[in-house]
């Protein structure tokens, strides 16, 4: 079934795919599904607690809808949560501490959830809020409970919940599908990256094996793709599997030749590189766009250009009714 030109990879999916259809489901899991909840718990420090009143979009007289709020005697804790990298500001957090500071639990929290990986995370956010406790959950840190979670239940009941949240939550987390046989295909260029030294764009791939870009800005992706390729000296070069990603804000850190940084930047380890059949010369395409294409387009030589191979994909993304 289609809605909204979308079929939805599991039944939590037919409330959508944003922040609030993703929350509802981790909700209604914590909710109904007990090891899960104790899974979720144990990641905020909290103990396990059978009589726990989970809710989401919680409305408050500070005018702000909690996207999950766990009160119980234990803890009480509220969860904001983003789609992509993002973790929520000072005064969005500000905004919920009062409603944690009148709980009669013995314990309260602030939680930021979102794509963004907990090392990360935390250093971008307050260690506390008015002496309320800040930590960071990923999404991926959720699928990964929810695994967990899986294996320790013989409930039928239990484990058709979770491989339902399971498949919803795919499209939330930083982690691609392992199977995706598409490359996210970049420009290069062979401009020195810093004036004073040789060392180029394109020698970050060719002599180094890396690749690194920003997060989730200016149409970059917030989940690393799994094959990434390249065009530079005007064709198509090389398309590589991503055998390793790393997160860092300093790129300098990691190698002074490369850009000073000082924002989210995903920097992958590339395998070796696979290349087309025949060469392939770009056509007219825009010099610095960015196209997802099938490795079989890019590799099979069905594209004589780069620029027939962007046609291919968007005439087979149009048949599949994406």
């Amino acid at each position: 079934m289609l809605i909204r030109g979308r079929e939805p990879s599991s039944c939590f999916g037919l409330a959508g795919t944003d922040e609030n259809a993703g929350t509802a489901a981790v909700a209604w899991c914590i909710e109904h599904v007990l090891p899960f909840r104790k899974q979720v718990l144990a990641l905020m420090g909290c103990d396990p607690e059978p009589d726990l009143s989970v809710a989401s979009q919680v409305f408050g007289t500070d005018k702000g809808f909690t996207d999950i709020e766990l009160v119980g005697k234990a803890c009480h804790v509220i969860i904001e949560a983003k789609l992509g990298w993002q973790v929520p500001g000072l005064q969005q957090l500000k905004r919920y501490a009062p409603r944690l500071r009148s709980s009669g639990a013995r314990r309260q929290l602030l939680v930021s959830l979102s794509a963004a990986d907990s090392s990360w995370a935390i250093r971008q956010l307050p260690g506390n809020v008015t002496g309320i406790p800040v930590t960071h959950l990923s999404w991926n840190a959720l699928s990964d409970a929810a695994r967990r979670a899986h294996s320790s239940t013989r409930s039928p009941t239990d484990r058709a919940w979770l491989e339902q949240l399971l498949h919803h939550l795919q499209g939330y987390g930083m982690t691609s599908n392992i199977f995706d046989a598409r490359a996210y295909v970049v420009s290069l260029t062979r401009d020195r990256i810093r004036p004073t030294h040789p060392y180029t764009w394109t020698d970050v791939v060719e002599k180094d094996s890396t690749y690194f870009h920003p997060v989730g800005v200016r149409g970059w992706p917030v989940i690393p793709p799994r094959y990434v390729g390249f065009r530079y000296r005007a064709e198509f070069q090389s398309v590589h599997f991503v055998t390793g990603v790393k997160t860092v804000d300093r790129l300098q850190d990691l190698n002074p030749l490369w850009p000073d940084t000082d924002s989210p930047q995903f920097v992958y380890t590339l395998g070796p590189p696979m290349v087309p059949r025949a060469r392939m010369p770009l056509g007219k395409i825009y010099n610095n766009s960015r196209h997802t294409i099938a490795l079989d387009i890019l590799l099979s030589g069905s594209a004589d250009t780069f620029e027939e191979a962007i046609v291919q994909m968007r005439e087979r993304v149009a048949a599949a009714g994406e």
